[in-house]
């Protein structure tokens, strides 16, 4: 089951690490350090769990940064005004030739326009450039975003199957647990039970005692963290 895990893991980490999303090795997530300590109860299901855990806010942060910002609207834009000038100003040229004369006034127009905005074939140039520019782009952007939501859906999967390993892990808690409890319960028998005169023995059924008590709250601990993980 931990290797089903790995394979959603696996393949969503190397989907983002091709895209370049993903960070060099920062600080260890919290949650790992709590996960080490079940790994007595299952160590191949608590590694695979806590490797998924660790990546839960990359992943998030990769779909809420990456996807939200692919928008392309701007150059439409951009292709949008440049058509809009191209019409005012041919609209403005058909005006000065209507009279059968161009004035100093209009030629100096005529000048500022080519040297501000550029001739109209010119822009007319610049749209053909921006629409392939877009176009290429969009298809890059499509399928980047593509990939992301994959890499998100094979991380959901690994969250799935996570899932599904922690609720094993707190089953094998919960017995050792209850294991523990009976363990003490002997335990303290056998020293109410002690009716000799040698306080030595009877110290070292009070020793025997106390580090069942104290395995009990280590066990007590694991399950507590076990259920937690199961619950979330």
């Amino acid at each position: 089951m931990a290797s089903s895990a790995m394979t959603y893991f696996d393949r969503a980490m190397n989907r983002l690490r091709d895209l370049g999303l993903v960070p060099e090795q920062g600080e260890e997530a919290p949650i790992v350090a709590l996960l080490n300590r079940l790994t007595a109860l299952d160590e191949a299901n608590v590694t695979a769990i806590a490797r998924t855990m660790s990546q839960a806010s990359l992943f998030n942060e990769v779909v809420r940064e990456q996807v939200s910002s692919m928008k392309l609207g701007e150059r439409y834009d951009d292709i949008t005004d440049a058509f809009n000038s191209i019409r005012d100003d041919a609209k403005g040229m058909v005006e000065q030739l209507e009279d059968g004369k161009v004035d100093t006034f209009e030629r100096i127009g005529n000048i500022w326009m080519k040297a501000t905005r550029g001739d109209i074939a010119s822009r007319f140039d610049k749209i053909k450039d921006i629409y392939l520019a877009v176009a290429t782009d969009s298809r890059d952007q499509i399928e980047r975003e593509r990939t992301i939501l994959e890499a998100y859906q094979d991380f959901r999967g690994a969250l799935k199957e996570s899932e599904i390993l922690s609720l094993g892990v707190l089953e094998k808690a919960e017995a050792h647990w209850n294991a523990a409890k009976e363990e003490v319960g002997k335990a303290s028998e056998a020293v109410a039970a002690f009716a000799g005169d040698d306080l030595a023995e009877r110290a070292r059924l009070e020793l025997a005692r106390d580090e069942k008590v104290r395995e009990l709250q280590d066990d007590e601990d694991r399950y507590q963290i076990a259920k937690d993980l199961s619950d979330n």
